[in-house]
């Protein structure tokens, strides 16, 4: 029979629940699904893709001992505090489904009294102000979904962090990032972390409970002197995974597309392209870097950049939309 497990942690160090996120994610059981539960202090978690000089205020984050921190999901950048609590579903390929994830956090809201639902690309709402915003990773059938839950998020430190874009803003019919967010506590006073974890669990045993899955077990954290674990606990908090590398770019354009933002840094001499990189929120991960990698020796002008072969580079057809429309972006830039 298929199996849920639930993991709770008290650690609120980013690098260590980055870490303990991606360390589970690649030691899930074929026939397993399990919720992690976790919260950041003091924390800016930007999206694989994203430039943090752009999507944050990187000088005010360091002045205040706040941390940055970056994940392996797309998605945009995000602000957690302890008014915050996060989820992962961890599963291997075909038990990984979005929607029956997705309904947990919807059924223990529910269980609050509180009636929300799904909008857009990847939040939850309630009267149409977002209180949970979810991103996606998958690679050779791992796959994790996780997401915020703001119970009682100090908004005004959003505004004080990050950097949202107008365009984006515009796009969901808003004028500001606390303007378009809501806490839980707004809707159920007096309502604790621990008392949301409880329903969390409760949904995730009723929900796939209903599937036929056995209830929910919880399972102990794995020990923090395993050597893998120690590896990518060094990676999430090393410099150059958190700011990724600077390229001294001559050609530099910005743009709000149909899978998120674009923004396209060139390096040009002698009318070759010497070196790429393509920052994003799009939900999407790796079809930025393998672009960028294909981008690096090409002339620099609209045939040359149209011959590309994008079948080379995307795996899929969401993967080749990507990748034309920073294509055609790009040559519509020289015009």
């Amino acid at each position: 029979m298929k199996k849920t497990n639930y993991i709770l942690t008290d650690c609120t160090d980013p690098y260590k629940n980055l870490a303990l996120e991606e360390y589970l994610t690649f030691r899930e059981a074929e026939d397993e699904v399990t919720m992690y539960l976790w919260q950041n202090a003091h924390t800016v978690v930007i999206g694989r893709n994203q430039n943090p000089w752009r999507e944050c205020r990187v000088e005010q984050i360091k002045e205040d001992g706040c941390r940055l921190a970056r994940r392996i999901s797309g998605g945009g950048a995000v602000y957690h505090d302890l008014g915050n609590l996060n989820f992962t579903f961890i599963a291997r390929e075909p038990l990984y489904d979005v929607d029956r994830q997705t309904q947990v956090i919807l059924r223990a809201v529910q269980m609050l009294g509180i009636q929300a639902e799904r909008t857009g690309r990847n939040d939850l709402t309630i009267d149409g102000m977002k209180f949970s915003g979810h991103a996606y990773y998958k690679s050779e059938g791992y796959c994790y979904h996780h997401g915020t839950i703001m119970l009682d998020v100090d908004s005004s430190m959003m505004a004080k962090y990050l950097n949202v874009s107008a365009a984006k803003l515009k796009s969901k019919g808003v004028r500001s990032v606390r303007s378009r967010v809501t806490n839980l506590i707004d809707h159920r006073p007096g309502l604790t972390v621990e008392d949301l974890k409880e329903v969390l669990i409760r949904a995730f045993g009723e929900v796939y409970g209903e599937a036929g899955f056995e209830a929910p077990v919880e399972q102990p954290i794995p020990l923090e002197a395993d050597p893998e674990l120690e590896a990518l606990i060094r990676k999430y908090s090393s410099e150059e995974w958190r700011y990724g590398r600077r390229i001294p770019f001559d050609v530099e354009f910005d743009e709000r597309l149909d899978f998120g933002n674009a923004n396209v840094q060139l390096h040009i001499d002698g009318g070759r392209i010497e070196d790429a990189e393509i920052y994003s929120d799009a939900l999407m991960t790796e079809i930025f870097k393998r672009l960028a990698d294909a981008l690096t020796g090409v002339r620099y002008d609209a045939e040359a950049l149209r011959s590309l072969d994008l079948a080379g580079i995307a795996r899929d057809d969401e993967e080749r939309k990507i990748a034309a429309a920073i294509i055609d972006l790009t040559v519509s830039k020289m015009e």
